[in-house]
């Protein structure tokens, strides 16, 4: 069941206030393995401490994604000011969110904030999922997350345990690391995907990027004239180029750069099926 999420504390004229997550392309892309010289782990699986990855990034991270990672971040004290993607969240811990890949997100936390963060190769996640939810497409339109823990002493005891062992695998060059990291990182997903009700996550970020799908395919029929971009059409629809290409492997399994961007006059078929039929 999903956790209860506390009232958003008032702002006072001296508390900074989250700014509205831009999803447009001017929210970087982190690549945790160019941009962050202190990840412990290995290429596949990131792992480091809240409190240390606040020191080097700032406790007032500006909207950013991380393209082919999902991004778990663990608070087990502290409160988090969130933007994630459309939808704001002030939650106090314990606490998860989780990010997929390429989805925007911003936040600001205080000095008493502390957890673990998990950065993850979406390779790993996706057959969890497929697993986690078989005969269903809630996986692929997985959205953003962000839930309280607070009822959920059993699960906190478990992930407590978790914790300590992605931690001594990171850091100690043991055996078969790269394969255990991998497993207990999927187990820490699967332990928090349990304690969030997925169907009415996902069925929200589904419809959500379908009208997403559908207006980027109503926008090639009115602008093919003007020779539009991959770029132009993301700036217009206010995602960055990674999220719209996201959205169309999901719906057409082929990324936005296949499309043929002439009107369906002009190539005798719709945007979706153009989609369905070219390769990158």
């Amino acid at each position: 069941m999903r956790g209860k999420t506390p009232p958003p504390r008032q702002d006072s004229p001296h508390r900074k206030v989250i700014k509205e997550c831009p999803c447009v392309s001017l929210n970087r892309n982190i690549d945790i393995n160019k941009d962050y010289d202190e990840s412990l782990g290995t290429e596949d699986v990131h792992y480091q401490s809240f409190a240390r990855m606040a020191a080097f990034f700032g406790r007032d991270m500006q909207a950013h994604r991380h393209d082919q990672y999902f991004q778990m971040h663990f608070l087990d004290t502290g409160q988090i000011e969130l933007q994630l993607d459309d939808h704001r969240y002030s939650v106090q811990a314990p606490l998860f969110v989780l990010t997929p890949p390429s989805v925007p997100h911003a936040f600001i936390t205080e000095s008493d904030s502390d957890g673990h963060v998990l950065t993850v190769r979406e390779d790993l996640i996706w057959p969890l999922l497929e697993v986690l939810y078989p005969g269903t497409r809630e996986a692929f339109g997985l959205p953003g997350m962000c839930l309280s823990l607070a009822d959920k002493p059993d699960e906190l005891t478990a992930l407590a345990h978790y914790w300590q062992l992605i931690k001594r695998e990171s850091t100690a060059q043991l055996p078969g690391r790269e394969h255990t990291l991998a497993l207990l990182a999927q187990a820490v997903f699967t332990l928090l995907l349990r304690n969030a009700r997925l169907d009415d996550h996902a069925a929200s970020g589904m419809r959500g990027e379908l009208k997403l799908f559908q207006r980027f395919n109503q926008m090639i029929d009115s602008h093919y004239h003007q020779h539009w971009a991959v770029p132009d059409y993301a700036n217009e629809l206010h995602v960055t180029e990674s999220r719209l290409t996201d959205i169309c492997r999901r719906f057409a399994n082929r990324p936005a750069e296949a499309a043929d961007l002439r009107p369906p006059a002009a190539r005798g078929q719709t945007a979706a099926a153009v989609f369905r039929q070219r390769g990158q």
